[in-house]
């Protein structure tokens, strides 16, 4: 969540929004994890009950159309298309590091991310559509591979990376 909440931070300065709200948005998305882990139709309708009246109803919201499958609420704001893409992103920009030789943040580029971007066999789990979301918030491929790797570099040290 810290990797999500980095990246909504960066993105939220860069479009601009609030960034407080943005990056509260990401580091409390999946505060429900582990109770609705083994019910994938509560995860983020949990999170959004135990949140309200701590956010704002737009990060609320956000929460709920990051699970719009099961949740029923389709994304329809800029937070809500950043969200979706920026935890799918996170994954892949977290797995590129860790197949890089030593296994840092640093040794990533961007051209590194779309690669693996492409490679379908690649962290197979990580949905490439929720993270094309981004080019709802006007941004191409690149540009938000730029972002999020930016994002998490800049806390490479509390993720480890």
């Amino acid at each position: 969540m810290y990797a999500v909440a980095a990246i909504m931070r960066h993105l939220a300065n860069h479009l601009p929004a609030d960034p407080v709200v943005w990056e509260l948005t990401g580091l409390l998305h999946d505060i429900d994890f582990e109770e609705t882990r083994e019910n994938p139709a509560r995860h983020a309708v949990r999170s959004a009950e135990i949140l309200q009246g701590m956010l704002p109803e737009e990060a609320l919201h956000a929460i709920r159309a990051h699970n719009h499958e099961y949740s029923g609420t389709p994304p329809a704001t800029p937070l809500d298309y950043a969200l979706i893409a920026a935890d799918a992103m996170s994954g892949l920009v977290v797995a590129t590091a860790l197949v890089m030789p030593s296994r840092q943040l640093g040794e990533v580029r961007v051209d590194s991310i779309i690669k693996k971007y492409g490679d379908g066999s690649f962290a197979r789990t990580i949905d490439r559509g929720r993270i094309r979301q981004c080019e709802q918030l006007g941004l191409s491929l690149e540009e938000f591979s730029h972002h999020a790797l930016t994002a998490l570099q800049g806390i490479h040290q509390d993720l480890g990376l």
